[in-house]
């Protein structure tokens, strides 16, 4: 009976017979086999010899494999390997650990491989040239210990490798000698094959690299380890810190790219097609493919269009970069008012120029929800005018003082007005109880034919609107086919005889010194504040060079709705400058005007972030701010003592900090 593991009497006989380990690589198996009987990897090949269970039974260079299972299994797996995958294999050039090496002379398996580059024991990088003659080492030479100069391999110098580069390189050993892949943390690499797992590696470190040239994968020399350590090491980051360095890798792709963030196509080129019609469509790439889109749905600033076939609808639909038009009809708002937004930090928004001069804003829209809530307390004037039925010049000249919190984005005089939504709303539905008419009595106007024949100024108007919310005029229905306030019908004797008892004696009035005297405040600032409206005066005359006159209730009125940065310095216990520097960091800013000339001093609105601020900093006693109200009180009192007439003082003359 014939015994397998006896030779054939035509198999070549080989004075020295060492058997594999199951930690030696195939070439360097060869490499030492040939040595040890004088002879060159040229001779085995020649005589047939191949790193086989076939050859190797054939020369009596295996033991029996019921002897030793484990070994037969490893020849056998990387003969499988060679067979079905041979681009993993580096060999063209040789590398080695020279700790590895002197503790025992057999060359181990990973050295073979392309991309391992680290050692996993020493944690340092392999070494693939000679410091002695500076040549690369190749498998054409004499000894497996030594260059083909003579110097010994194992004396070598390694450096010391990055924490990543070891764990990828441990990762391929474990793979190699089908040992379990611990997914403890980094990418999924278990159902993943050798090949694939390199084809990762090159993608990940050469597409990812921000100076990788047109076609990164087509890699000369990638045996050397002068070639192929910075794709590993970058690669290794990555597929360790999953999927958190990936994202930071797409992250500086897009800061870096010189093509303006239009598709996905313009910025990423063959790094995204790739993933998806290239190498890594297969769907052992899927958690690529996931770890990508969940970063484009973050972080993409550019836009995705619908039509788009590699992502799913729930991909389309989670993205948070939107286009800048998509969110201003979100928000129902213009692109002026969107950018302002953007410009202060209410909405985070990115905008490129395209090599033909076009704009691309994109808005993140994960803040649209809150900033939608905050600007559904607030509409337009053209939407004011349009539900109270007024036109746009009475409407200019009412606006602020029948809604005193009215305010320009960002007190700018170009920019739109924002007006309280709840404050028209409840204006406009006035009278929804009164009975409705198609025509009117006689007796009866509405205030459609008062604001078009009785030639009313801006101050009856709203005096007018005051009365009728105050209870102490009466409407009597409400005229179909106007809207708003203007389908307010009155009895006619009863409005001629309230318009005739209106007062417009000197008691109700006082002139811009006087103002100033009240507010405390240098004549040019109470000057700026009539000019720019702020506060609304009349003027005595037509000819020129006769002054002007305030509304008392429009100095009540004022100080309502604004404060001087003086007094808020004065209740916070803090500089003017200072208080100035630390609303600044609160989008908090003075009040500006429609001219080139600024106030002298600083005017804030009255807002809840400024009550905020002033109630956190508030000393207990601010004795400065009590100065300045009694200030006020005495100066308006001295004004009415002048006039002879009682006149109480603006409500907000207290002495009890708002």
């Amino acid at each position: 009976m014939h015994d397998s593991t006896i030779p054939r009497q035509d198999a070549p006989s080989l004075l020295i017979r060492p058997h594999p380990t199951r930690t030696e690589g195939p070439i360097g198996y060869l490499f030492r086999l040939a040595e040890a009987n004088f002879m060159s990897l040229r001779d085995l090949e020649q005589l047939g010899i191949a790193f086989t269970p076939e050859a190797l039974r054939q020369q009596q260079l295996l033991p029996p494999g019921s002897l030793y299972p484990e070994l037969l299994n490893h020849v056998c797996h990387v003969a499988e390997l060679a067979r079905h995958q041979p681009s993993i294999w580096n060999r063209r050039f040789a590398r080695h650990c020279p700790y590895c090496l002197a503790e025992e002379a057999r060359w181990r398996i990973g050295w073979e491989l392309l991309y391992f580059d680290t050692c996993p024991k020493h944690g340092t990088w392999l070494v693939d040239h000679c410091s002695s003659c500076g040549e690369s080492l190749t498998w054409h030479r004499d000894s497996l210990l030594r260059c083909n100069c003579g110097a010994d391999l194992r004396r070598e110098i390694p450096e010391e490798a990055p924490a990543a580069a070891i764990l990828l390189a441990e990762t391929l050993e474990q793979m190699l000698l089908q040992q379990a892949v611990p997914q403890t943390h980094g990418y999924p690499f278990p159902g993943l094959t050798l090949e694939q797992v390199q084809r990762l590696i090159r993608y990940l470190g050469t597409y990812l690299n921000p100076v990788a040239t047109l076609k990164p994968l087509k890699i000369m020399n990638a045996g050397l380890l002068e070639v192929s350590w910075p794709i590993t090491s970058l690669a290794a980051e990555m597929l360790v810190f999953w999927p958190e360095k990936f994202h930071a890798a797409l992250d500086a792709l897009q800061t870096s790219s010189r093509e303006p963030q239009i598709s996905l196509n313009t910025v990423f080129q063959e790094a995204y097609r790739y993933l998806y019609d290239g190498g890594l469509r297969d769907g052992v790439y899927l958690p690529m493919r996931e770890a990508f889109e969940q970063w484009v749905t973050q972080r993409w600033k550019g836009g995705v269009a619908r039509r788009n076939r590699r992502f799913t609808i729930e991909v389309l639909e989670n993205i948070q970069w939107i286009p800048g038009k998509a969110a201003a009809d979100r928000l129902g708002i213009s692109m002026a008012r969107l950018r302002y937004l953007i410009r202060s930090g209410q909405l985070e928004g990115q905008e490129t120029i395209s090599n033909t001069g076009r704009r691309f804003l994109m808005v993140r829209k994960d803040r649209l929800l809150q900033v939608e809530e905050e600007l559904a307390g607030e509409i337009t004037m053209t939407k004011a005018m349009e539900v109270l039925g007024l036109g746009k010049v009475r409407m200019r000249r009412i606006l602020k003082l029948l809604f005193p919190s009215a305010r320009r984005v960002n007190d700018q005089p170009l920019l739109p007005w924002c007006i309280s939504s709840s404050e028209v709303y409840q204006l406009a539905e006035y009278g929804e109880d009164l009975p409705r008419v198609y025509s009117l009595d006689e007796d009866e106007t509405s205030l459609a034919d008062v604001l078009h024949y009785w030639q009313w100024n801006a101050d009856e108007v709203v005096s007018l609107v005051e009365e009728v919310q105050a209870g102490k005029l009466a409407v009597c229905a409400t005229l179909i086919g106007k809207t708003g306030i203007t389908r307010w019908v009155f009895k006619r004797k009863d409005l001629q005889l309230w318009r005739a008892s209106l007062p417009t004696d000197r008691a109700n009035w006082v002139t811009i010194p006087e103002l100033a005297e009240v507010l405390g405040v240098k004549q040019q600032v109470a000057y700026w504040l009539t000019q720019n409206d702020y506060i609304r005066s009349h003027k005595l005359g037509n000819q020129k060079h006769q002054g002007s006159r305030v509304r008392k209730a429009d100095v009540d009125r004022f100080l309502r709705q604004y404060i001087f940065g003086t007094e808020i310095a004065d209740l916070t216990g803090r500089s003017p400058r200072k208080v100035m520097n630390m609303l600044k960091h609160l989008a908090i800013y003075p009040l500006r005007g429609s001219s080139i000339e600024a106030c002298r001093q600083l005017v804030y609105t009255r807002t809840d972030t400024l009550t905020r601020f002033i109630e956190r900093y508030q000393v207990g006693d601010p004795i400065k701010w009590r100065d300045t109200v009694q200030r006020r009180l005495k100066a308006w009192e001295r004004i009415i003592q002048e006039d002879g007439t009682p006149v109480p003082p603006p409500s907000h003359f207290r002495l009890e900090p708002r």
